[in-house]
């Protein structure tokens, strides 16, 4: 948007928005007394130490630090500024929010992007329906169970084969070549010439976890040596790592059944919705990566891997594992028959059928066994000795000691070798993964130690004194005696001190819940979460306040003696008289040590 939200309609939305419905959305919370608990979505955990209290509505993770409110939440999940985040919730919650102007080139360039792939969207489905030319991508969904009625259920779409479909629509609609660019949607080919990068395509719309639609997969017709899929290139909405295809609307599903059947293809997604099972998403072409395997974790810990039974796919599907073994996941490998892909598989088998092969997938440990068998791997001692290694790999990514011993005597029975020989491997294997730095791992008050402002001595006891009239609002008139609120430099603390220094503040019906829920600063948010989190409204003494209070009048000081001592250098250089500055400079000083021992101090 393109002014200030205003004061009103954000809190429309925040009422609109219970922090345990949002986060919800994101993670699998599980009521413990007041308060509901999951596994932080902001670093790696196996025990649950994220915390949601509904009351507060707030968040706060004991194992990193992270917290805030629902604005903040979606601010650090959905990497996007404050207005941004209330406007998704806004959208959430059926809220209109006033817009200056309905003009695209006003928009800013995250929602000019989502707007652009919007429209191609209904576009492309537009053709799919009406145009002539798309009768053969029609024929093609036909052939494979997708009836007309199911294209916009999946975003299905059609891409003309054209090489300015895309562009003259858009031209229609007074959106430049350059948005489109931006999203991924045209490929420049010279300075000032733009084409379509989907042509006589069928059209897969991706979008995020907040049913925004952010780039697209799109299939060939035409038999001949182009890809047969290509896909949005990477953009600032659009980062294939984060992005599970189908994941928006499946993880309900998910937390319910709690487990997920991966899949590779768009196509096969679909099948295995139409055949009921809802649990389902796709890596739409991509490896899956950490990222991937971390957004599912906060669903499940347990995954059935249906990937192509073709080699390519079956390296796949094992990359895949390992991964997400890694990441705390309990696997299974869904083997399917005769070189068959889900999608193949789901169409021409019961849902009874389906289930029941979902139901025989093999854990992944057992799998590879069978796989080594299978190809006769297992016959001469050097391809044991490899075998037992690769296999112990994956053993050694299993954080869980229990499992793994369970894992490693199974393992020396089917291989008919003594259990200490593999633990003693398995020492060697854990070593090259133990010290392996996880860089997404967040320190404790990760949020604030990234505002340098409160790393100084100002920023510190701005941010305590904010705390302490937050926390205890008792204090607010001593402090306000004590500074004004001009002296606060943080932007979010002078309003807050700006807001109870007026004549309308009424402290009897302030809410410190209220407050915190608004913020939006992400540092402070977070910072505050914590204090209520483990201070629980604590009352603090007048001398922890009255020493902030000091130190600011300090950091005052020392900025005034470092600006005289600065123009005494100058009035050197020029061979002036310092006296009147000296005599300043004096003074600060004596100034400085009153102030020290608090002389100033009005308790």
């Amino acid at each position: 948007m393109t002014r200030n939200i205003p004061a009103e309609s954000i809190e429309q939305v925040r009422l609109a928005s219970d922090i345990v419905d949002v986060v919800s959305g994101y993670l699998t919370l599980q009521k413990r007394g007041r308060n509901y608990f999951g596994l932080c979505p902001f670093h790696q955990e196996k025990t649950p130490s994220f915390s949601v209290n509904p009351e507060m509505q707030i968040f706060h993770c004991f194992g990193c630090g992270a917290g805030g409110n629902v604005f903040t939440f979606i601010m650090k999940m959905e990497g996007v500024t404050f207005p941004e985040a209330v406007k998704l919730l806004a959208q959430a919650a059926g809220i209109v929010l006033p817009e200056d102007s309905e003009d695209i080139d006003q928009y800013r360039e995250k929602e000019a992007l989502f707007y652009v792939n919007k429209l191609a969207n209904e576009f492309f489905l537009h053709n799919l329906q009406k145009a002539k030319e798309a009768q053969e991508a029609r024929d093609y969904l036909q052939n494979r169970g997708i009836l007309s009625q199911m294209y916009a259920q999946f975003d299905l779409g059609y891409a003309l084969n054209r090489w300015d479909g895309l562009l003259n629509h858009a031209k229609t609609k007074s959106i430049k070549p350059e948005i489109l660019l931006k999203a991924g949607l045209v490929i420049q080919k010279e300075a000032s010439r733009y084409y379509d990068r989907f042509r006589g395509r069928i059209t897969f719309s991706i979008r995020n976890l907040s049913n925004q639609i952010i780039g697209f997969g799109a299939r060939r017709l035409a038999d001949d040596d182009s890809p047969k899929y290509i896909n949005t290139p990477e953009t600032e909405i659009y980062q294939k790592r984060f992005i599970l295809y189908g994941l928006h609307t499946a993880r309900e599903s998910i937390r319910r059944e709690n487990k997920i059947i991966i899949v590779e293809g768009y196509t096969d997604f679909i099948s295995l919705n139409n055949a009921g099972i809802k649990n389902v998403i796709a890596t739409s072409g991509t490896a899956l990566t950490e990222e991937h395997a971390r957004l599912m974790r906060r669903y499940t810990s347990n995954a059935i891997v249906m990937y192509d039974s073709d080699s390519a796919g079956a390296a796949a599907a094992m990359r895949g594992a390992d991964i997400l073994l890694e990441n705390g996941f309990e696997i299974k490998i869904c083997t399917l028959p005769n070189g068959q892909d889900p999608d193949e598989f789901v169409r021409t088998h019961s849902e009874v059928q389906v289930k029941e092969i979902l139901e025989a997938a093999a854990p992944l440990i057992d799998h590879k066994l069978q796989v080594l068998q299978k190809d006769d791997l297992l016959q001469t001692v050097n391809q044991r000795t490899s075998a037992t290694r690769e296999l112990l790999a994956s053993i050694a990514k299993i954080g869980d000691q229990i499992q793994r011993a369970y894992l490693v005597r199974d393992l020396a029975k089917k291989l008919h070798i003594e259990e200490s020989a593999l633990w003693n491997e398995l020492e060697k294997q854990s070593k090259k993964t133990r010290f392996t730095p996880k860089t997404d791992a967040a320190p404790r008050d990760s949020t604030i130690s990234a505002n340098k402002f409160f790393q100084s001595k100002k920023g510190a006891a701005e941010l305590a004194l904010l705390e302490m009239a937050v926390l205890d609002p008792d204090l607010i008139p001593r402090i306000l005696q004590n500074v004004h609120h001009d002296d606060f430099s943080h932007p979010e603390i002078r309003r807050f001190f700006q807001l109870v220094d007026s004549s309308e503040f009424d402290p009897l019906s302030f809410s410190p819940e209220n407050y915190i829920a608004t913020i939006q600063d992400a540092s402070i948010a977070s910072h505050l979460s914590d204090s209520f989190s483990e201070k629980s409204f604590a009352s603090f003494s007048w001398k922890y306040a009255s020493d902030c209070i000091i130190s600011l009048q300090l950091v005052q000081i020392d900025e005034e003696i470092e600006r005289i001592r600065e123009e005494i250098r100058q009035q050197n250089k020029q061979s002036k008289n310092t006296s009147s500055l000296v005599h300043q400079f004096q003074q600060l000083l004596e100034q400085k040590k009153l102030v020290s021992k608090g002389e100033f101090i009005i308790s």
